[in-house]
């Protein structure tokens, strides 16, 4: 994903994302949001619905907060889909990353326009304008 996209998340999602820029030791967010700018809205989404969640269940546990719960720990695309990885999976947080992940599957990752999956081995969700020879 572009670094303005990035940079918008991590700024509007300070909880979920505020391991984005540490150590590889500590988590893969440090290489950013492995996916293409098409599943950007999406994923937009999902982590505006997140926030409010993490940062509640870090207000209620700060003590889990230190040792690194409450964040994201991996956002990629794996088997043409979008992963979004949680440390932990407050209530409702689980029903979120599984919508965005559904959606991903009908959404050009490139473009953001309606696609499907496609691929034989490696897979990959793209539109008509997207597809790979």
């Amino acid at each position: 994903m572009n670094q303005r996209l990035d940079a918008y998340l991590v700024r509007k999602c300070p909880t979920l994302f505020a391991d984005r820029n540490a150590s590889m030791r500590v988590t893969c967010m440090c290489w950013g949001f492995e996916c293409g700018d098409g599943w950007y809205n999406l994923l937009k989404e999902a982590c505006l619905k997140l926030e409010p969640i993490m940062a509640a269940a870090k207000a209620k546990d700060p003590q889990g907060w230190a040792h690194g719960y409450y964040r994201a720990s991996q956002v990629k695309e794996k088997y043409g889909t979008l992963r979004f990885y949680l440390a932990c999976y407050p209530p409702g947080a689980e029903e979120i990353v599984n919508e965005a992940e559904k959606k991903s599957a009908v959404t050009c990752e490139q473009c953001g326009k309606p696609g499907k999956l496609r691929g034989r081995g490696w897979l990959y969700t793209a539109c008509e304008k997207h597809v790979r020879d």
